[in-house]
C-alpha cells in the first residue's frame, strides 16, 4: 500500500520513535524511506544572530554555530540511513532549510511520498497558539496520508507497574 515513506525527524528524543515506526513499516511493506531533517531558524535549538545586519564577532560565532548545527543534522541523517540500509530498507536522506511544516509538505509532493511519518511535541494552549504545531500543519496541508507517532509515556521512577497475582 505505502511504497514511499517520508519520515521527518528533528533533534528531539521523540524522533527515535518516529524513525523506528517508519523503519518497521518500510520493512513490512518493502517500501523505501526518505529521512528529512529541517533546519529552521525559528527552532529554539538553533542559534540566533544577536546583531542582524551588523558584522561583528557575534555574527561570526553565529555562523560557526549554524554550520555546527548543519553538520550535526547530516551526521544524524547518515547514521539513520546506515541503520535502515543495514535493515534492508532503501533509504535516502535530505536536510533542508525552511519552515518545518511547509518544507515537509513540499518534499512529500516533489518526492511523491505515499505517507509522511511525523512526531508531535505535545504543545497545547498558548504554546501551540504562539509556536504553532508542525504536525497540525502537515496534517492539513500534506499531499498524502500522514501518520503521527505519539510520544511514548514514561512511568515515573517511583511508580511501580500495576500487577495482579492469581492463586489457584
Amino acid at each position: 500500500m505505502f511504497q514511499k515513506l517520508l519520515v521527518a525527524i528533528d533533534r528531539s528524543s521523540e524522533s527515535r520513535s518516529v524513525f523506528e515506526a517508519a523503519l518497521a513499516m518500510a520493512k513490512a511493506s518493502h517500501a523505501s524511506l526518505m529521512v528529512l531533517h529541517v533546519l529552521s531558524p525559528f527552532d529554539e535549538t538553533y542559534p540566533t544572530d544577536p546583531y542582524i545586519g551588523v558584522p561583528t564577532i557575534a555574527t561570526q560565532v553565529y555562523l560557526d554555530r549554524w554550520k555546527e548545527q548543519e553538520q550535526i543534522g547530516i551526521e544524524i541523517l547518515r547514521s539513520l540511513q546506515t541503520e535502515a540500509t543495514y535493515a534492508g530498507v532503501p533509504t535516502e536522506f535530505t536536510q533542508n532549510l525552511g519552515e518545518p511544516g511547509r518544507t515537509i509538505c513540499a518534499l512529500a509532493k516533489t518526492w511523491n511520498a505515499d505517507l509522511i511519518l511525523i512526531g508531535r511535541r505535545g504543545l497545547n494552549g498558548l504554546s501551540e497558539l504562539f509556536l504553532g504545531s508542525v504536525s497540525n500543519y502537515v496534517v492539513h496541508h500534506a499531499p498524502c496520508s500522514v501518520l503521527i507517532v505519539q510520544k511514548q509515556p514514561h512511568a515515573h521512577p517511583t511508580e511501580q507497574p500495576a500487577t495482579a497475582t492469581i492463586s489457584v
